[in-house]
């Protein structure tokens, strides 16, 4: 249902003070999310039954209204009422009103209104042109100059009985260009009231029909029930007042809740205040919250957060303990997903946008201060995406970063010589002894590029060569299935000084290493920096040389952190892939993609994530293996399904 239907959207006529003839007014209100310019309104109560001279006439020209000295059809100068706002009307003079009420009404019929044709005086010339006190119609419409047919806004009767307010009732049910109006017979009428009193609209238009009809926006303004959704009542008494309605926050994301607060006063006092929303606006069902005084006139409510994207609109009813109600024009709040959340990753793929900005990561340190340099601080952290970046400063840290470090960082994005840095920077501990997070296994070839700078990775392969005294350190080495690799270790870090390390990393041995891919003259390279970080090469167990996939036959639910677990077989001497499709096809992440030389099997967990690190729809997924022969180009695949569930 759209949520225009369960609101009012178009102007509305709120007040109708018929006596004295100085004091009468009319109070017209708009209710709507938007400003109502009033140039093509029109106003009349010269309905004139008896002679068949009708509003909707106008168009033609003739017989549009009766052309009493006391009566009148105007047209309205070009003023708007804005959204939430409203205006009143004097049917007499500015005079006249500012002496009976002490302030100026902002239009006045006798001084402002303009005639309905130009050239034609449409406003009785009597000095007594006024709202009839015993019955009468008042019709504001709309009409665009041009179309054959007119618009109502809003109908009104009253009467002191059904005899005296059936002269004025209209049906133009048969009239050329008209969908039905309520018969006559079955048509609502006001009651009047006495010098010191006005007519109020209680609450809105109550059951009147919202389809099929005349009325500007649909509605068959005939149908309302006027007797129900009016009320005499003293001049003094007020509808509540809504003002400063707000959305926080006014931007909001999906996993956000939304405050609504307002301003709400009346003078007879509040007896209730109800927020109305509905979700998504064009298509949702309306839901009623109670607002709740949180401290003077304020009142506010929390709509929960909605976990879509989608607009949502809303309004205020309040009503009084004198059984009137008002309600605020609708407003509305786009809400979206949340930014994804600014990682090294995104840092240094669109680092031109970040490059002398502050920002702020929870990040895990690869490798610590005061090891790879003694001189200045110089530490390698890296993030869930995968991605690493180096921390530079004169002096050293005191306490100095350790491995394993968790902190929040909150430093300046640059650049020096080539390599992007975080300086300027400050650290809080969150934990300590955490792995490093996302560490991917590269290759030689892979080693130099751009991206992986500065990121902590892990390399394996046959050692090559070893050359130690070398400009203060020892380089190493490393062929791998796409060449060969250096890696670079610093005498600073006492990496060589431990014998398990020194003797992996002779001529010879398979191993694997972490460190963090750096460049020297152009070429990639491997800084290691911990003994620990050395290690025999071990990737899973021996197997039959079969190309297969087993995935752990159960849903799991990233959102709560959780993962699956798979095991995958490939065969000697094959370029093995392993990804992650959804249903249509389309690529959500590669979990692996390597030349291996022996046959393994090899098991793995997923955490639900894609390649740019979002967390997927909950849904099913297809696990796909592929491994394709070196030598023969035989391509052997295997799939498995996996499902994705939700929190």
């Amino acid at each position: 249902m759209p949520y225009m239907v369960f609101a009012v959207d178009h102007l509305l006529i709120n007040e109708v003070v018929l006596q004295p003839s100085a004091g009468e007014y009319i109070l017209i209100s708009n209710p709507t999310a938007a400003a109502i310019n009033l140039s093509d309104y029109y106003l009349t109560d010269g309905t004139d039954k008896a002679n068949g001279k009708f509003y909707y006439n106008l168009p033609s020209g003739a017989d549009y209204w009766s052309t009493s000295s006391t009566d009148f059809i105007a047209r309205f100068p070009d003023t708007s009422i804005a959204a939430g706002g409203s205006l009143i009307l004097s049917m007499a003079r500015n005079s006249d009103y500012e002496t009976t009420y002490g302030s100026s009404p902002d239009l006045a019929l006798k001084d402002n209104m303009l005639d309905a044709i130009d050239g034609t005086s449409t406003i009785g010339g009597s000095p007594n042109v006024k709202l009839d006190n015993t019955a009468e119609s008042l019709i504001l419409f709309h009409w665009d100059g041009v179309s054959s047919i007119v618009e109502d806004v809003e109908y009104l009767v009253w009467g002191t009985d059904s005899t005296t307010a059936s002269a004025y009732t209209l049906d133009k049910s048969l009239v050329a260009g008209y969908a039905a109006d309520t018969p006559v017979e079955n048509q609502s009428f006001m009651g009047t009231h006495f010098d010191g009193s006005k007519l109020i609209r209680n609450s809105e238009e109550g059951t009147e029909s919202t389809s099929g009809g005349n009325g500007i926006t649909g509605h068959d303004e005939t149908s309302e029930n006027l007797a129900d959704t009016w009320s005499a009542v003293d001049l003094t008494i007020v509808k509540p007042q809504i003002s400063n309605v707000s959305a926080t926050p006014s931007d909001p994301e999906t996993t956000e809740d939304i405050v609504i607060s307002a301003e709400v006063t009346d003078a007879a006092g509040i007896s209730t205040v109800t927020l109305t929303y509905t979700f998504p606006s064009d298509m949702g069902t309306p839901t009623d919250l109670t607002m709740v005084a949180s401290g003077g006139d304020s009142y506010s409510v929390t709509i929960p957060a909605t976990n879509t994207e989608g607009t949502l609109a809303y309004f205020i009813t309040a009503l009084n303990t004198s059984g009137l109600s008002e309600t605020s024009a609708i407003g509305g709040v786009t809400i979206a997903d949340p930014p994804p959340p600014v990682t090294i990753q995104t840092i240094r793929e669109n680092f031109n946008s970040f490059s002398g900005t502050t920002v702020n990561l929870n990040v895990v340190v690869a490798i610590g201060s005061g090891i790879t340099r003694l001189d200045r601080t110089e530490a390698y952290v890296q993030d869930e995406s995968g991605y690493g970046i180096v921390l530079s400063a004169t002096g050293l840290l005191n306490p100095a970063l350790m491995q394993g470090d968790s902190i929040n960082l909150v430093g300046e994005v640059s650049e020096y010589n080539g390599t992007k840095q975080i300086i300027n920077f400050s650290t809080t501990e969150l934990a300590t002894d955490r792995p490093v997070p996302g560490i991917r296994t590269i290759t030689s070839a892979e080693l130099a590029a751009d991206a992986i700078q500065g990121s902590f990775v892990k390399v394996w392969g046959a050692v090559q060569s070893r050359s130690d005294g070398v400009g203060g350190g020892s380089n190493v080495g490393l062929e791998d299935a796409d060449g060969l690799l250096t890696i670079r270790i610093w005498d600073t870090t006492n990496l060589l000084n431990d014998l398990t390390a020194d003797s992996l990393l002779q001529v010879g041995n398979l191993v694997q290493v972490f460190g963090v891919a750096s460049q020297y003259n152009g070429d990639g390279q491997l800084l290691a920096a911990y003994a620990s970080d050395v290690q025999p090469y071990q990737e899973g167990e021996e197997s039959e040389g079969e190309t297969s996939l087993s995935v752990a036959p159960y849903p799991f639910v990233p959102q709560l952190a959780e993962k699956i677990q798979f095991t995958y077989k490939f065969p000697a001497n094959s370029r093995v892939t392993l990804r992650i499709f959804d249903m249509s096809g389309h690529i959500v992440t590669t979990l692996f993609e390597d030349y291996r030389s022996l046959a393994l099997e090899v098991t793995k967990t997923w955490n639900g994530r894609n390649e740019i690190y979002q967390v997927v729809a909950p849904g099913t997924y297809i696990m796909h293996l592929e491994t394709v022969n070196r030598s023969t180009g035989e391509i052997l695949t295997d799939l498995a399904p996996v499902v994705v569930g939700s929190k």
